[in-house]
């Protein structure tokens, strides 16, 4: 089962309308917005939502809208899908949970599945309490209200409310004691056989995680480090060494006194005990939940410090300072996580900023990660301001989510980053990494070729466009190679360097009036280059032509949204239900992601001008 959305009523910047809700991919999804904008806040929402238990903090006075109608409340609606291993086990419906503080309401495709699987382990039950009588423990006051409510609780077939069954499941466990002897062993028998399949049942659901950002192991503690982190106060919040001792189930004050100098028959014992505790308990799963290369952690003990070192399958030892950021961090996820409860189970994951602290290369190395997890059922949900933690190239943009606080004060989350609500002036800031991120991933790989065509663009939208309609007509990738240049002057100052390093090359200008004076024409006085051989025009022009300025007519000037055309464009928009006036890189961006991935088809009139083009440009340099 995978989250598809979450709806966030009320939830503190949140309001109560469409754009409180956030549609989850089912592997990796991206959350940008401008700092204050509400992105914490969706995240936090999420990490509020538990379908086994009862969160207090979930809908606490203080979390409700500040702006809230009066008798408004906090609530939470959420729609599980299956996946094809779920269809194949019998979960073919969608599954609604609706969460909130004196309700919880689960219906569909998991109801389904509880009726088919738990519910007749569950009346068997029943009919063992029924046959101990109306009060077989002999209870008063509170706990026979509560026995009354949990034997209705177990009865009811008309909803599915699973923290109130587990309440019930416990309850019944802690009285098996009163049981007379002649039913004790069939009660306990029944009730074991509810909790296994219930146990089975919840397995399916999955669990919402929030990684903290500010958890992280550090390579040596010094004892009195370790005493801080192992006995929290109210003044210091609990650390990744507090998880990892709670994994290795040892108890902080044996930890202490193996970290303290000595060697002690009994130190000794504790330091061999927490080593093959570490290998059993965190470096055997490990090597499941990471598979890129066999590590291993180890501690070592000397002079009142502890020390972390990484030991790879070939036998090199490293401090733990010593690895790959990507690699800490994921030792470290996995440490939090296996601490929670969440390994093996499926989980999403919510990361908050991760790669803030991180160079470029290793936030590039977050993304192969994060699909690491996605590879194992898992769905990761983060927020970010970088474009490097934006994998366009490969996700285009329809994974990403954008958050934008209006003025009343409400963050609303948009499905695509580019919806025509989000107003002009949240925009820009809105989607600085998508645009950012279009620009890095446009210079991280284009580059001149000594063998091929080098067709250089006027500008970035040139680029994409002439890209994306290269691979849609099935031009030979090893003729050409595509450069862009940010306009006209560049474009020339590249072709300088194109013809010093003695590379085929051809200049495409708009052809306007920059296009022209500063492009074309300065080549051919300047530089004694001739139309149709080492420059062109978008538009299929003549010397003449542009001796008598056709260039400044309306009518004659041609940008490469005119060989796309502009009513192509509209229709794009249309499509997709964004605004026309996205910018230029931003709109060629997102059509050419839809083209390749299959979303949107483009017309003929769109794909004859390109044939045109491309005709033209391969005869100008043959």
């Amino acid at each position: 089962m995978y989250i598809h959305s979450v709806k966030l009523i009320n939830y503190k910047s949140i309001g109560d309308y469409d754009e409180s809700e956030i549609i989850l991919e089912p592997r990796v999804t991206a959350v940008i917005g401008k700092n204050e904008s509400g992105k914490s806040n969706v995240l936090d929402g999420l990490s509020q939502i538990d379908f086994i238990g009862n969160k207090s903090t979930a809908f606490a006075p203080e979390k409700l809208n500040r702006t809230a109608l009066e008798g408004s409340q906090i609530q939470y609606v959420v729609i599980i899908k299956p996946s094809t291993n779920d269809i194949n086990n019998g979960i073919v419906e969608d599954t609604q949970i609706i969460l909130s503080k004196n309700n919880y309401e689960l219906i569909g495709g998991m109801f389904e599945h509880y009726n088919n699987t738990v519910r007749s382990y569950v009346e068997s039950f029943n009919l063992i309490i029924e046959s101990l009588g109306t009060n077989p423990f002999k209870l008063r006051d509170q706990e026979l209200t509560n026995f009354r409510t949990y034997v209705a609780t177990l009865k009811n077939t008309e909803s599915l409310n699973v923290p109130k069954i587990l309440n019930a499941l416990t309850f019944f466990n802690q009285k098996k004691n009163l049981v007379p002897a002649e039913s004790k062993i069939a009660f306990e028998d029944a009730l074991k056989d509810v909790e296994d399949h219930m146990r089975n049942f919840i397995l399916i659901l999955p669990h919402f995680f929030y990684r903290s950002a500010n958890k992280h192991l550090q390579t040596a503690y010094k004892l009195d480090e370790v005493e801080k982190e192992l006995k929290p106060s109210s003044a210091n919040s609990i650390g990744l060494l507090f998880d990892l001792i709670s994994i290795l189930e040892v108890s902080s004050d044996e930890f202490i006194n193996a970290v303290r100098s000595g060697n002690s028959p009994q130190q000794i014992s504790s330091r061999k005990k927490i080593n093959k505790l570490v290998q059993e308990k965190v470096n055997q799963p490990f090597q499941s939940f990471y598979k890129t290369e066999k590590v291993y952690l180890e501690l070592d003990f000397n002079s009142n410090v502890v020390s972390l070192t990484v030991q790879s399958e070939d036998g090199a030892a490293l401090m733990l300072s010593e690895r790959s950021n990507g690699l800490r961090w994921y030792l470290e996820t996995f440490i939090d996580a296996q601490a929670h409860d969440f390994i093996g189970r499926n989980t999403v994951y919510l990361l908050d900023e991760p790669g803030s602290s991180l160079h470029v290369r290793a936030q590039k190395e977050l993304i192969k990660l994060f699909n690491h997890l996605a590879n194992q059922g898992n769905q990761v949900v983060y927020t970010t301001h970088s474009p490097y933690m934006l994998d366009i190239e490969h996700d285009g943009v329809h994974r990403i989510r954008a958050v934008v606080k209006n003025t009343d004060g409400y963050t609303k989350i948009y499905k695509t980053a580019y919806d025509a609500r989000i107003a002009p002036e949240s925009q820009q800031d809105t989607l600085a990494p998508i645009i950012n991120a279009i620009g890095m991933d446009l210079n991280d790989t284009f580059g001149p070729a000594k063998d091929k065509i080098n067709i250089v663009t006027e500008g970035m939208s040139d680029y994409i466009y002439i890209c994306m309609m290269a691979k849609v007509l099935n031009i030979e990738p090893n003729k050409y190679a595509i450069i862009p240049s940010v306009g006209a002057s560049n474009c020339v100052n590249i072709c300088s360097i194109l013809h010093g390093w003695g590379c085929k090359y051809i200049a495409v200008f708009d052809y306007d009036k920059a296009g022209v004076e500063t492009g074309g024409e300065y080549m051919r006085q300047n530089m004694f280059y001739e139309l149709g051989k080492q420059y062109c025009f978008l538009a299929d022009v003549t010397q003449s032509d542009i001796d008598s300025k056709t260039y400044k007519n309306d009518n004659s000037k041609c940008l490469i949204e005119n060989i796309v055309t502009h009513e192509e464009i509209s229709r794009f928009c249309n499509v997709i239900n964004t605004s026309t006036t996205l910018g230029k890189t931003l709109t060629a961006k997102l059509l050419s992601n839809a083209v390749q991935n299959g979303i949107f088809e483009l017309g003929e009139k769109c794909i004859n001008n390109f044939k045109n083009l491309f005709n033209r440009i391969i005869s100008y340099v043959e």
